[in-house]
């Protein structure tokens, strides 16, 4: 009887901060989300941070993860003077290595960063297994993304990131990872950088609260917003493909974003 009345008033809560404005402190949130990457027992861990064969995610359906951001690359780079072969890849938040293992083989160099050991080790180990590529692991904390920059080998001709500014503690926090991209990447170099992007429905705003109970809706923005925060990080936008649903993980509103590095900030 206990735990009804109490599981009851959780989702009260959950429900009343969705609807009527709770929010933590940025502080707060950034806290609870480094404890919960850094807490490989729990059940959801390798599942959320997209390992081989976890959850939903079999041989089939995380090999078509990654293989779907590379054609999308390589459809949205002719837009851009990017020169190939490229010579080293940044991703940011590599988890288990899905995009990993497509990427490596087309650079000189791949980088690796998480906010998780364990996910950096799982990323070595299956880049290992399909390319000679190197792979270089860069650990951050969530509280300090910017420490990351230092830790990198060189600029990188490409700035990868999908499946990570949902889970971001807040919209405010996603400006500071594009100020950390345009520090990492080559002048002309290109970041592909997907979202959630909101609709006119309040569910999709972003959370700003409970980040294990929210974690994949935490961060959101309108499309035109990210764009102009994009501008104003110093990045040409060169193009946006929306994704209403994507099933290969069951979830909705995605937009892909193509951003060129300029080097005039413009």
């Amino acid at each position: 009887m206990l735990n009804r009345l109490r599981n009851r008033y959780h989702r009260l809560v959950r429900s009343g901060g969705r609807w009527v404005g709770y929010r933590q402190s940025q502080d707060r949130i950034v806290h609870d989300a480094q404890a919960y990457w850094r807490d490989t027992n729990d059940r959801g861990f390798k599942s959320n941070s997209h390992w081989r064969g976890e959850g939903a995610l079999d041989e089939q359906t995380w090999r078509a993860l990654g293989r779907i951001h590379l054609d999308l690359f390589e459809n949205l780079s002719r837009l851009t003077t990017l020169q190939k072969p490229l010579q080293r890849v940044v991703e940011w938040g590599c988890g288990g290595g899905a995009n990993a293992v497509h990427f490596a083989p087309v650079c000189n160099q791949f980088v690796g960063v998480d906010v998780s050991q364990a996910s950096l080790d799982e990323c070595a180990r299956n880049v290992r297994d399909a390319t000679p590529t190197p792979f270089v692991p860069v650990l951050i904390d969530v509280d300090d993304p910017e420490a990351g920059v230092a830790k990198m080998p060189g600029l990188c001709d490409l700035f990868l990131c999908t499946y990570v500014f949902e889970l971001l503690p807040t919209p405010e926090y996603g400006r500071r990872l594009l100020d950390i991209a345009k520090r990492v990447l080559q002048p002309r170099g290109v970041a592909l950088i997907q979202i959630k992007y909101t609709t006119l429905d309040p569910g999709t705003r972003p959370r700003r609260w409970g980040y294990r109970s929210n974690l994949a809706n935490m961060t959101s923005y309108p499309i035109d917003t990210f764009w102009e925060l994009a501008t104003a990080a110093g990045f040409v936008p060169k193009a946006v493909t929306v994704q209403p649903r994507q099933p290969l993980v069951n979830d909705e509103r995605y937009a892909y974003f193509l951003l060129e590095n300029s080097s005039h900030g413009a």
